[in-house]
């Protein structure tokens, strides 16, 4: 068998001994490479005749077609079986040759470089220009991930769900919204998810504990991989798998895609830079972080933005001169184990000297009332938040986590998002409104809403929402005149 993990052994620690180390020693095959066994990608079939859709990366082949009224999504793994024969002897070899001593820093990464080294150096040159990416595709196999490797090389699939131990893939596609699959994960791929997730997370899925969650980096695609067993997963193994480098594109390719209009976004990106806040509403999968990114992309670089995130999914700025400083916390699933909790970085964020606070997902009743805490004390920035509208959102503070009326007016904007067909990919901006104050009570003014002809249009009350920072509407149209500009030029 080629580098196969296993998980849930249990070790007797000793000062300055590492788990991982040890599980990468105890579980290495020293393997005879004269009649290697299949690679996991030969599990992938041909792609039939009638495909509605029909692309490459190499090495792999990807289509979706049309059977019964649903989109099914497929893989293929075209290489001619000579390349098939030496992959198999590279897999054996590297996973042979691996030395734990050389995985060091001991990373994903890491154990990913160093079995493609070795993958490359049994493969030689004879592959030409595809070398590289057959031997990546060896090292991944090695490691039980290659057919996962396959669907995060498809930039098309943003994600990725599994339901249980005997269930196939389904996912989300950029062009062909939900489709299903015939790609059925097998024993060893499951435990290898839940062993790589247990050792690059630095804790080990147990009865109390059984879920995992990490970002991993494959083939320059960010990851955020979900995993449940038993008990919380009743059919013993689910799976969710995002696409984090999803959310690249640019508030030019929201706007052509109509997700938002040019002056609306001209407007979120102003309000940011004269110091407004802005919290993005939705239901799970609706775009809240993908526009996130695109308004802090266009935010002027010279702000320094800090980032509170369980999972980055925030563009990395830093090589195009943004100034970024970004903190990585706890899961909301595991409690703060470490300690390094969302909200005990957001009520140091002020200690930080941010001019704009990024809080990605506000998740508990503690996010809640530290988020409103900074609000109270000046940070102001960008974040996300469930629920389907504006007035629940409203509802939930106050209702479900104790947010007090009088701190409502300190939110500025809220964007709604919305996914009208679930089974398609389209997203839209639905609403924009700004918390105003009335007799001393919060009041939702329209900004924008989508018309009858599902444009995004300004309300009819056109007045500009006064920053709560002291600024006065002049600055904030002069900086939305900036901001057209921009846009208008591509930049």
């Amino acid at each position: 068998m080629p580098l196969l993990f296993r998980s849930r052994f249990q070790f007797e620690m000793t000062t300055g001994s590492r788990l991982e180390k040890l599980l990468l020693g105890l579980t290495k095959r020293r393997i005879p490479s004269n009649d290697p066994p299949p690679l996991l990608v030969e599990l992938f079939g041909r792609a039939p005749e009638a495909q509605t859709l029909h692309y490459d990366f190499y090495p792999f082949g990807y289509y979706v077609t049309a059977i019964g009224g649903s989109s099914v999504y497929g893989v293929t793994c075209p290489l001619p079986q000579t390349r098939i024969l030496a992959l198999r002897a590279a897999v054996a070899k590297a996973s042979a040759a691996l030395d734990p001593a050389s995985v060091e820093p001991l990373t994903f990464g890491r154990l990913v470089e160093v079995l493609t080294q070795l993958a490359a150096e049994h493969l030689g040159e004879s592959f030409g220009d595809g070398t590289r990416e057959l031997a990546e595709l060896a090292a991944y196999d090695a490691m039980g991930l290659s057919r996962v490797l396959a669907i995060a090389k498809d930039q098309n699939v943003t994600e990725f769900f599994v339901d249980s131990d005997t269930s196939p893939v389904y996912l989300d596609h950029i062009q062909a919204g939900r489709c299903e699959s015939t790609i059925t994960l097998t024993e060893r791929e499951r435990h290898a998810l839940e062993t790589h997730l247990d050792t690059f997370r630095g804790y080990t899925p147990d009865y109390s504990t059984p879920s995992l969650k990490n970002d991993l980096e494959i083939s320059g695609a960010r990851l955020r991989i979900s995993l449940d067993l038993e008990p919380v997963s009743v059919n013993r193994f689910a799976l969710d798998v995002r696409r984090l480098s999803v959310s690249s594109l640019s508030v030019q390719d929201l706007i052509s895609k109509n997700v938002i209009s040019t002056e609306a976004s001209a407007l979120l990106v102003a309000w940011l830079e004269v110091g407004g806040n802005i919290t993005i509403v939705g239901e799970t999968g609706t775009g809240k972080t993908t526009l996130l990114n695109a308004l802090d992309e266009q935010v002027e670089p010279r702000l320094r933005r800090l980032y509170i995130e369980d999972a980055v999914e925030t563009k990395d700025m830093l090589a195009r001169g943004y100034h970024q400083m970004k903190v990585k916390v706890d899961p909301f699933e595991r409690g703060g184990a470490s300690g390094r909790t969302k909200e005990s970085e957001i009520v140091k964020a002020l200690h930080r000297s941010p001019d704009l606070v990024v809080l990605s997902e506000i998740q508990s009743e503690e996010h809640s009332r530290a988020f409103f805490h900074a609000l109270s004390a000046g940070a102001r920035g960008i974040q996300t938040f469930h629920a389907s509208s504006i007035e629940q959102a409203l509802r939930r503070w106050v209702n479900m986590h104790g947010i007090s009326e009088d701190s409502l007016l300190d939110l500025g904007i809220l964007v709604l998002m919305t996914r009208p067909d679930r089974l398609r990919p389209e997203r839209y901006v639905l609403r924009i409104c700004v918390v105003e104050s009335e007799a001393g009570r919060p009041k939702l003014r329209e900004l924008y809403s989508r018309d009858g002809g599902f444009r995004l249009v300004a309300s009819q009350n056109d007045a500009w929402p006064k920053p709560s920072t002291g600024s006065d509407t002049g600055l904030l149209q002069a900086k939305a005149r900036q901001t057209l500009a921009r846009i208008a030029s591509g930049r």
